[in-house]
């Protein structure tokens, strides 16, 4: 019979000492980052995300998708809204207050972890496992982006809700009813912050196997499926729930924007390409010296048949499945941290559903605590080695982890600083990985939001060598050239892209407007009709057509009429609205120049018949401000002018909303309104 082996545990009380000593690492490790601003997502889902700066009819969050709609992504985590806009009201919009909650968090996460190991370790090991999560290189994307909140709070709720389970069954007994109810409670919470949370059942499921008492190795399974049956029921019932509000939301499971390396990849190939980058996650997991705030080609190598490069990642993974093996029956914890890693990483695994990443170092958050787990199972046989050395053997035992706690807490302070704003992320990202693509194409994005086109062309262009079967750089870069009127450059592009995904309607009309501007009508025109063909915008296309034939009969000299015909105006009905950038604005004071609203066709373009009545109105906002003035006015050939509007009060992250009738417009960005005479 194989011996069991089980690591033991101290009682976990008077532990408070050594938890405020975790506290004090995982503080160490990430106070440095109360300096950060906003970075990266942050911008679209806090910044310049109105839904995230008001408290106001906060069940509407409910209803919403995470992302802004325009931003392509979706995504459903309303309580992570919520937690935002507490943040952005109590804090006025200041990124201190979220650091602060993110550097608390993390801290709070650190003790759990001691406190769930204490359930399953005895107390050096506990401390040794809780002391490396504290100081983990490869939480500091968790901790140092405002939206790696998300990973944070999903950590809390989930290691809390397994050590509640491991405390009340640990010795054998049943589960009490208020822990019931307090597990189910943190599992709800935990997917309406991040989706992720949804495999809590599984890892329920694995802690009781491997972690509650010695006998449950050899109870029947019968008897274990009867002690989790009831809770298990109500987290699928709820978990069925939340897919199904989900999907109605998301008009789909997954709601996200697939990573280039993976579109329109099948499950197969998809694994590969995860096999190819598990030993990429193995060294972060183990020795995570470089970070990076991406990981893409070619930093990274994507493989969808088989490849010499697999090599690594397959032995990698026959090693882990063997250890856990041989593991299962004779170190049970160091099982179940394996299982932990396996079940707490698969929703961002790419393998059943595609994600927007490849590799995400918040992500690993989580998954890092069955790491430490079992890694600190060594630390009774290393103690059991040394009994009976030279008092020297133990210095240099204790000489060598805080050398590495040390590191750990040394590195992951320096890196906070790279999560300091956008600009900071994409320079080092491009400096650290000059190999990424992604690297660039954010930084050349920068760039022209900077007005350094020359530049941000060149990172484009970086961009398109290192990933040139990604259609997305193509049609940015084409846009850009077409808004510069260099239609002759952006032609190639647009088609380029057209090439790799011919679905692309905005890429299609782009290409259409340029045959236009350079007077190629009847590449305009065959174009508009393909697109006609393929259910592309109908109305924007004809509306294009009908250019392309008045041009056509102006300059045909067997037309016996010969003459010019201005082309019709849009026929389509506007499907929404725009609203112009709005200048600094003054409290009191009429806005000027004037705020214009568009009414806009499908295609983009502007619908020259609407003629609705357009009304302006201040979103919801901490200091009640409203508008005063003509807030509704009926548009002339698509436009709508307001030249006589006042903001009555002033402050910071106000936004614009614009409806007419069924139809509206996103939130215009943030506007300041500054004091006038009378508030200074």
């Amino acid at each position: 019979m194989i011996k069991r082996t089980f690591a033991g545990a101290d009682d976990p009380r008077h532990w408070a000492p050594l938890a405020l000593s975790i506290a004090l690492l995982a503080l160490l490790a990430s106070v440095t980052s109360l300096g950060n601003g906003f970075a990266y997502d942050d911008r679209w889902i806090i910044v310049e995300n109105v839904r995230a700066h008001s408290l106001h009819a906060p069940w509407k969050f409910f209803a919403e998708t995470y992302w802004p709609n325009i931003r392509g992504a979706a995504l459903y985590r309303p309580l992570t809204i919520m937690l935002y806009a507490t943040q952005w009201t109590l804090g006025g919009g200041s990124p201190l207050i979220f650091h602060i909650v993110s550097v608390a968090l993390y801290a709070m996460v650190s003790v759990l972890v001691f406190w769930l190991a204490l359930q399953i370790l005895p107390r050096t090991a506990a401390w040794v496992a809780a002391a490396l999560f504290a100081v983990h290189p490869v939480h500091v994307e968790a901790v140092g982006n405002v939206v790696g909140q998300a990973e944070l709070w999903t950590a809390l709720l989930m290691i809390g809700a397994i050590a509640l389970y491991v405390r009340d069954r640990r010795h054998g007994l049943p589960l009490e009813r208020r822990t019931s109810v307090a597990i189910v409670t943190l599992f709800v919470a935990g997917m309406l912050i991040k989706e992720n949370a949804i495999v809590l059942p599984a890892l329920i499921v694995a802690a009781d196997y491997f972690l509650c008492d010695s006998a449950s190795l050899d109870r029947p399974w019968r008897d274990r499926v009867a002690s989790l049956f009831s809770l298990l029921l109500w987290m699928t019932l709820f978990a069925a729930l939340f897919l199904f509000v989900r999907v109605q939301i998301l008009e789909g499971i997954g709601g996200d924007v697939t990573h280039p390396a993976i579109q329109n990849l099948g499950l197969v190939q998809r694994s590969l390409v995860m096999l190819g980058l598990l030993p990429e996650f193995g060294r972060l997991f183990l020795w995570p010296a470089q970070l990076f705030a991406d990981y893409s080609p070619q930093q990274v190598h994507t493989h969808t048949t088989w490849h010499f490069e697999l090599v690594p990642g397959l032995l990698l993974l026959l090693s882990v499945v063997t250890l856990w093996f041989i593991c299962w029956r004779r170190q049970p914890v160091v099982a179940f941290g394996l299982a932990w890693v396996v079940i707490a990483i698969a929703p961002v695994a790419n393998i059943l559903i595609p994600t927007g990443i490849l590799i995400a170092e918040r992500t690993l958050l989580v998954p890092s605590l069955g790491v430490v787990l079992a890694v600190a199972t060594l630390v009774p046989w290393v103690m059991e080695k040394l009994k009976g050395q030279p008092r020297l053997a133990y210095i240099g035992a204790g000489g060598i982890l805080a050398l590495i706690l040390t590191l750990g807490a040394a590195r992951s302070a320096e890196r906070q600083y790279a999560w300091k704003d956008s600009e900071t992320v994409f320079l080092r990202l491009a400096l650290d990985a000059p190999a990424n693509f992604k690297s660039h194409y954010s930084l050349g994005g920068l760039l022209f939001e900077a007005k350094r086109p020359i530049e941000g062309e060149r990172e484009w262009r970086y961009a398109i060598a290192l990933m040139p079967s990604y259609y997305g750089v193509y049609v940015d870069l084409a846009h850009k050239y077409r808004d510069a009127h260099v239609c002759q450059a952006a032609i190639p592009n647009y088609q380029k892209a057209l090439s790799i995904e011919p679905s692309l309607p905005l890429a299609t009309a782009g290409l259409v407007a340029c045959y236009l501007d350079l007077g190629q009508y009847r590449r305009a025109r065959a174009t508009s009709r393909s697109a006609i063909a393929d259910g592309f915008y109908r109305c924007a296309f004809e509306y294009m057509i009908s250019r392309a034939d008045s041009a056509l009969i102006a300059t045909d000299t067997l037309d016996g009429e010969n003459r010019w015909r201005s082309p019709r105006a849009s026929q389509c009905n506007a499907s929404r609205l725009m609203i112009d950038t709005v200048p600094n604005v003054v409290a009191a004071v009429p806005i000027t120049p004037a705020i214009v609203v568009r009414g806009l066709d499908p295609s983009g373009a502007r619908s020259r018949t609407f003629t609705g009545r357009v009304t302006l109105s201040l979103a919801p906002n901490p200091a009640g401000a409203k508008l005063t003035g003509t807030v509704t006015v009926t548009a002339v050939a698509g436009i709508a002018t307001f030249g006589n509007i006042v903001v009555d009060k002033p402050g910071n992250g106000y936004a614009l909303n614009a409806t007419s009738g069924k139809i509206s417009a996103p939130v215009s960005l943030p506007i300041r309104v500054a004091a006038g005479p009378r508030q200074k």
